[in-house]
């Protein structure tokens, strides 16, 4: 991995950071997250709503708060693209150095710009997230938890997921490194971005709550069982061949085993025995003694080893 340090302009006091909200039927919430950018403690931002083709007013609501909040534009989509389209037709209209991403329905603290954009330059990074706030049905909010992975944390999000979209602070530049996101996936999208970034960038992490994931009025868990299991599917197999070389059988299995529980749950039998198959294939494979078998050696002798991380 190439250490790559910040730009002037990404370091710059008064650098903008592009925040990028992407809005389908929200036209009661989105009125929460834009307030919740207007009243941040960093001053230099501007907000791009893109709405995906809602039928509900989402639209009118956002260009109601227009004069009030300044330094906010609106771009609509003609159909339905879903959420991934959206965030990236945000960010091709966006206009500064920094990208962050705000869902229609959450909101950030007021300080969550400051000390992520302090954690960036501090470090020299061009990634951060943070962990957040859960907001329950019952009106609680609790810490969630985000696993603080920071450095080099490639192999770490192979094994399991890591930030979250609300809390994800990332340069323009390594946006365009990773080719923008995958409008393919239609759940774990934050885990299929971070994986990619992690390939070329260290990142760093705000152990301080930074949002509010409200999961107050989320869909039915049968629905979303299956989209779930759909889009960790495609993640896991997306990036098989690192997981493997990196972390071993193990981990390919572990994801395979658990897509299996949530597809057999949704009554889809085949799914769930295709990725109980491939969990069985999965797990023999050890990187270290396939290297040996093919006669690999590293230059000190031994056989190739995992990838090491950095970080917590």
């Amino acid at each position: 991995m190439t250490r790559v340090s910040l730009t002037d302009e990404e370091v710059s006091p008064s650098a903008q950071v592009s925040v990028v909200i992407p809005a389908y039927n929200r036209a009661g919430q989105v009125g929460r997250a834009l307030e919740s950018v207007s009243r941040q403690t960093y001053p230099h931002w501007e907000i791009v709503v893109v709405d995906d083709a809602s039928t509900d007013g989402t639209a009118q609501a956002v260009e109601a708060r227009a004069a009030d909040i300044g330094h906010l534009r609106l771009a609509r989509h003609a159909c339905n693209l879903g959420a991934q389209a959206a965030r990236n037709t945000g960010i091709r209209a966006s206009r500064g150095p920094w990208i962050a991403f705000l869902d229609s329905d959450d909101w950030w603290e007021p300080d969550s710009l400051e000390l992520r954009l302090a954690e960036a330059r501090n470090r020299g990074v061009q990634v951060v997230h943070s962990d957040c706030f859960v907001l329950g049905p019952d009106g609680s909010r609790k810490r969630y938890g985000v696993p603080a992975v920071q450095g080099d944390v490639h192999r770490q999000l192979l094994i399991h997921p890591g930030p979250m979209f609300p809390a994800l602070l990332v340069t323009r530049r390594a946006l365009d490194r990773v080719g923008g996101l995958d409008e393919s996936l239609p759940a774990y999208q934050e885990w299929d971005t971070a994986i990619r970034l992690a390939r070329h960038f260290e990142f760093g992490f705000v152990d301080a709550p930074t949002f509010v994931y409200d999961c107050s009025g989320r869909e039915a868990i049968s629905r979303d069982t299956l989209r779930a299991a759909a889009g960790h599917e495609r993640v896991v197999r997306k990036h098989a061949f690192d997981m493997l070389r990196q972390a071993g059988g193990g981990a390919l299995a572990g994801h395979s085993w658990l897509e299996a529980g949530w597809y057999w749950r949704g009554a889809r039998r085949w799914a769930a025995l295709r990725c109980l198959l491939r969990g069985a294939l999965a797990w023999p494979f050890r990187p270290q003694a396939a290297w040996r078998l093919l006669g690999g050696r590293r230059a000190g002798g031994g056989p190739a080893a995992p990838r090491a991380t950095s970080g917590s």
